[in-house]
């Protein structure tokens, strides 16, 4: 046990000393900068969304996740998280109406970068980032989109269980084997990804991004490999696979640990 410590510090120590190649230091223009500082942590709900999205996020204040992050005894926080909205007509209106919900609710993180689909990873960073940053306290972080169901006690009660058997690790539905879609191809264009981009054949295993846990060390770890590994749009293949790979952390999956659309 002692050398696979011993053998992991080393893979961090030689990823940490790679030079920053993707600096993320995007503005907030929302940040709730007290939201984990009120009381003790266990569990950080991040939820990546989109600037208009409101009505999604509103469902989730209300629902089971809501419900779950305002029992006192869960101890658990919940934030949401997007970029710039696009520049059209009502951009500006759009903005107000964020505010106006940040007033409200105190559960959003707007970065300084534009909310389009190939910016996706950017907003993975983000939460990496900040969770790292301004959530410390926290023992595990769920990441689960704005538009999935999860039964989130059961959810946790999987964390907290592999949380017994590994330090570090990824919590998530993983796929093996898949290959990239290239841009000569006639279907699923969405996630095009072309040789430049991404030379090999394969994907390493990579968890999809609808529903992952992971420890707070383990964010931590995440978020500085991303700021040295070679970028990939494609946020869950580039953070969960290539980041994760390079770092050698455990990931895992659990007959569990399930979402539904």
């Amino acid at each position: 046990m002692l050398r696979a410590e011993v053998e992991a510090k080393k893979v961090v120590i030689e990823v940490l000393s790679q030079p920053v190649l993707n600096v993320h230091d995007f503005e907030y223009l929302r940040n709730p900068v007290g939201a984990c500082a009120t009381s003790y942590t266990e569990v950080l709900i991040v939820v990546p969304s989109a600037p208009r999205h409101a009505e999604h996020r509103l469902k989730i204040r209300k629902g089971t996740l809501g419900d779950y992050v305002r029992a006192p005894s869960n101890n658990a926080k919940m934030v949401f998280f997007f970029g710039e909205p696009e520049c059209d007509g009502d951009a500006a209106k759009l903005q107000r109406n964020i505010d106006d919900e940040f007033h409200t609710y105190g559960d959003v993180v707007q970065e300084q970068y534009l909310d389009v689909y190939r910016n996706i990873r950017l907003k993975a960073v983000s939460m990496l980032r900040w969770a790292a940053t301004y959530c410390k306290s926290a023992k595990y972080v769920i990441r689960t989109d704005d538009d999935v169901v999860v039964n989130i006690t059961k959810i946790v009660t999987v964390v907290r269980r592999k949380g017994l058997e590994f330090q570090d690790f990824i919590l998530g539905v993983r796929k093996d084997g898949w290959s990239p879609v290239r841009r000569n191809h006639t279907h699923g264009l969405k996630y095009a990804v072309s040789e430049e981009e991404y030379p090999s054949a394969t994907y390493p295993p990579f968890a999809v991004g609808g529903l992952l846990a992971y420890p707070l060390s383990t964010v931590a770890l995440l978020y500085q490999a991303a700021l040295r590994v070679k970028p990939l749009w494609l946020d869950d293949v580039y953070i969960t696979g290539m980041c994760a790979q390079r770092l050698k952390l455990p990931l895992i999956k659990d007959p569990d640990f399930v979402f539904q659309h």
